[in-house]
């Protein structure tokens, strides 16, 4: 019986270990709109959106948000890196760019994606009668239209640390309305706006909606898949005072976080081959450790705990896993 509870017991505590465990952190690129057109029968429902890709990527992260499975870097934090990077939108797409991004805001996984299909399709089935000067005039001139909209969109988990693809997810939505009644005037106003209007309509967004909820949950099923990302810190402590406080050069552009424990160097005579020229090993010398208690862009401040006084250049260094 001992056994048995002591067993039980240890399941409970595996249990609410894994439950209390942080959860991971994604960010979201902007998707690429791959997609062509292959389905718009009318002059007056086009679906050329510029911003498309944006919207669709705002959309996702509402969405995971929501299933709270993952911690979504906001917005401004990737602009800022993309920025500083002096790298475009563009540059997105590259598996290896968006894992150096990834490093650089310390996630477990980067979401890249495309829209493969976006179309409208738009049959006018009744209505009308009268011609479209007369129709223009005329409140009640209507036609009846059935609209289909069709999305697919496909993304990739991407690891910051080997830019491997651990996990692909696809989304569809369509949407199907039938007789739609839509006034001539509202048709003439669309002409005039080169069709543009029509993007933010209700059945094509309804459908992309329909795409991204499906796309969520099935990048949600695959977050067991993705590893702890481990940022690995090469800093240099900048200054040191009596009290054990540290300003090391290195902050949350490098992956650092509050908490994080670090060992600190001193560093040693480099051992070179006297052939190559290579560093072949250095003699550096363990200090002590210290803890992260805050963090800046480019820098960070952390507390020492050692046998011996910290100095202006001694390095600070992730502690090596086992």
């Amino acid at each position: 019986m001992t056994i048995r509870l002591i067993g039980l017991l240890a399941l409970l505590a595996c249990g609410l270990s894994g439950q209390s465990a942080a959860p991971k952190r994604v960010a979201v690129f902007e998707f690429d709109n791959a997609a062509v057109q292959s389905g718009v029968t009318s002059p007056f429902f086009q679906t050329t959106a510029p911003n498309l890709g944006k919207a669709v990527a705002d959309l996702l992260v509402n969405h995971l948000v929501k299933n709270s499975s993952v911690v979504v870097i906001e917005r401004s934090a990737l602009d800022k890196v993309l920025s500083e990077q002096n790298l475009s939108n563009s540059d997105r797409t590259n598996a290896l760019t968006a894992a150096k991004i990834g490093r650089i805001l310390g996630v477990d996984a980067i979401i890249l994606g495309s829209i493969t299909k976006h179309d409208f399709e738009d049959k006018t089935t009744g209505g009308g009668g009268a011609g479209f000067g007369a129709a223009i005039g005329r409140s009640s001139m209507s036609t009846k239209h059935d609209l289909k909209a069709s999305v697919e969109i496909t993304a990739r988990l991407v690891s910051p640390d080997t830019a491997e693809v651990l996990a692909v997810a696809q989304g569809s939505g369509e949407v199907v309305k039938k007789g739609v009644k839509v006034d001539m005037r509202d048709m003439g106003r669309l002409m005039g706006m080169g069709g543009a209007g029509v993007n933010s309509g209700p059945v094509m967004n309804e459908a992309i909606d329909k795409a991204v909820v499906q796309l969520a949950a099935t990048l949600d099923q695959n977050v067991p898949k993705i590893p702890r990302h481990s940022t690995v810190i090469d800093g240099v402590v900048a200054d040191a005072n009596e009290t054990g406080r540290l300003i090391i050069n290195v902050g949350a552009q490098n992956g650092v976080k509050e908490g994080d424990r670090l060992q600190v160097w001193r560093v040693g005579k480099e051992v070179r081959d006297p052939v190559s020229g290579k560093v072949l090993l250095r003699d550096d010398t363990l200090l002590g450790e210290a803890v992260v208690t805050k963090v800046n862009e480019g820098s960070s401040f952390a507390m020492y705990k050692g046998a011996e006084a910290v100095k202006v250049g001694d390095a600070a260094k992730s502690i090596p896993t086992r």
